[in-house]
């Protein structure tokens, strides 16, 4: 389909999407004069200020200044790009979306970033196995016991552990399928100077990290000892950026959306303790840098930020650089 014909179908979904009915599936609006009106989804108010006017397709708040359409209102609510927004508008009103044609290089990136997305989830059951399954496990089963975190806790974040081994991770996943280049590009193992692979984490209680539609982007890894580093990071890849995200917060953006407020904490176990602890709005920073795109992440869903980050000089430190 041409690019022409893709526009000129969005035009005519946003002239007649029925935005009242849309937005009222987030937000309960009641009619005063030619607007409806509620409580803004995105911050967290009790008198509302949140307009809906149908006859111009428009959404406005008046508290945190956030408006538009109905695709800017379906993005915002649901964290998802603009052609995903087109689909959701489309399937609430029982319309067909013409697909758009896509390039080779379009077509080649999303065969590249698929390839990527099925290692690290390969790679989260294989440490997950690990953990529960295995002689290898066993230290690490007992440092998390002695930390509070049961076996249902541990399948609940599929928490798992990279064996003290320098190549079972790489040999389980190429067999079963996994290119050796998919694997060195999503940071799973390393290449030798003298020649073959290495896994990059061993020896490890390993914490997926997710994006908010659940995939898994990359890994945390956490000694048991003081080896140094004490946590160590999937490298930077094509679909992981540390800067870019928090742990916990597919688990969190919803609550956080909910309540207006996001706490922030420096490690994993204390966004997973918090959660299961019953504090639904708590991330983590992947270490103590908080970053400007972290900022403007959770800044997304919550307009009330809380750092609670370790009370150490250092976590003192990271608190107002944070701030």
């Amino acid at each position: 389909m041409k690019d022409t014909v893709y526009s000129e179908f969005v035009e005519k979904l946003r002239a007649e999407s029925d935005i009242v009915r849309i937005i009222s599936d987030y937000v309960t609006l009641k009619k005063k004069g030619g607007k409806y009106w509620g409580c803004c989804p995105f911050h967290s108010e009790k008198t509302p200020s949140f307009s809906v006017t149908p006859e111009k397709g428009f959404f406005y708040c008046f508290g945190c200044q956030t408006g538009g359409d109905v695709f800017k209102f379906v993005m915002k609510i649901a964290n998802v790009n603009f052609p995903e927004a087109v689909k959701l508008v489309a399937a609430k009103m029982n319309v067909a979306v013409p697909q758009k044609a896509k390039s080779e290089a379009e077509l080649a990136k999303e065969r590249r970033l698929a390839k990527l997305y099925r290692a690290n989830q390969l790679a989260r059951d294989f440490f997950h196995s690990c953990l529960l399954n295995t002689n290898y496990g066993k230290p690490a089963r007992e440092y998390l016991q002695a930390r509070g975190m049961d076996n249902e806790g541990i399948v609940e974040f599929q928490l798992g552990f990279a064996p003290p081994t320098w190549d079972r991770l790489t040999a389980d996943l190429v067999n079963r399928g996994i290119e050796v280049q998919t694997l060195l590009a999503a940071g799973l193992i390393g290449k030798r100077s003298s020649g073959g692979y290495y896994d990059r984490f061993r020896n490890r209680i390993m914490f997926p990290i997710y994006d908010v539609r659940g995939r898994v982007l990359g890994f945390g890894g956490r000694v048991m000892d003081d080896t140094q580093p004490k946590y160590l990071n999937s490298p930077e890849t094509e679909i992981f950026n540390k800067r870019h995200l928090l742990f916990c917060l597919d688990r969190a953006y919803k609550a956080m959306r909910d309540s207006g407020r996001v706490i922030i904490v420096e490690g994993y176990m204390d966004a997973i303790s918090a959660h299961r602890s019953g504090v639904p709005t708590v991330v983590a920073s992947l270490g103590t840098a908080f970053s400007r795109e972290q900022a403007k992440l959770v800044l997304r869903y919550a307009s009330q930020v809380i750092f609670a980050y370790d009370s150490d000089a250092a976590g003192q430190k990271a608190t107002t650089r944070g701030l």
